[in-house]
């Protein structure tokens, strides 16, 4: 069994999703008169889709229901997944280097599967991750710790051995109540998100190592 795992979020550290994200809410909201630029967008990240067009619906009042805008959304994103989606800096490399020293590796992500799947065969890193675990798999997703619980039985290392890596306020929550030391690397939507409680904060993937990784267990 390896003395340490690496569980990984998606959406904004491996990829570069949240733009894409963005790309797919504004498609559909055009429809209703209404633009989300960086910084109303940012509010949005780390929440469900769902709970987002919610709020949206609350304080713009568009009379689509959010059913239909959601599937429209959802339909807008995977379209746009092949042509736009890209890795984040330093995910590549870093992947590539836990992959050759047998580091075993997990995504634990709050998205459905499919938004998963989809978006690391876009940028070339599905096939270094067998072991995923989705929103759609789990009671209750981030903050909750159950993503994370999951993706260290799916690795085979004890939570505490393991090392998150995490992009939002709600996905730091999350390891910090699996038991899971975690590095925050913030991007240009969460940067201002409450980090407190971080094993170490860096911002970017390309200033992390394996060795990195294993020292924030020592």
């Amino acid at each position: 069994m390896a003395d340490f795992g690496v569980l990984f979020d998606l959406d904004g550290l491996l990829v570069d999703s949240e733009r894409v994200q963005q790309l797919s809410f504004n498609k559909v909201l055009a429809d209703h008169g209404v633009h989300l630029d960086d910084e109303a967008f940012s509010r949005l990240v780390g929440i469900s889709t769902r709970r987002n067009f919610i709020a949206l619906k609350e304080q713009i009042g568009f009379a689509e229901s959010v059913d239909s805008i959601v599937e429209r959304k959802n339909k807008a994103y995977l379209e746009l997944v092949p042509h736009e989606m890209r890795p984040m800096p330093g995910a590549l490399a870093l992947v590539q280097s836990l992959k050759t020293l047998s580091i075993p590796m997990a995504v634990a992500s709050s998205s459905f599967r499919v938004d998963v799947v989809a978006p690391l065969r876009a940028v070339g890193l599905l096939e270094y991750f067998p072991r995923i675990v989705a929103g759609d798999e789990v009671e209750h997703t981030k903050p909750a710790p159950d993503l994370y619980l999951a993706a260290a039985k799916q690795v085979g290392v004890h939570a505490s051995s393991c090392v998150a890596l995490e992009d939002t306020q709600s996905g730091l929550r999350s390891a910090i109540a699996a038991g899971v030391p975690c590095l925050v690397v913030p991007n240009r939507y969460t940067r201002n998100h409450d980090f407190a409680g971080n094993s170490a904060q860096v911002s970017s993937l390309e200033e992390v190592t394996p060795e990195f990784l294993r020292g924030l267990l020592m």
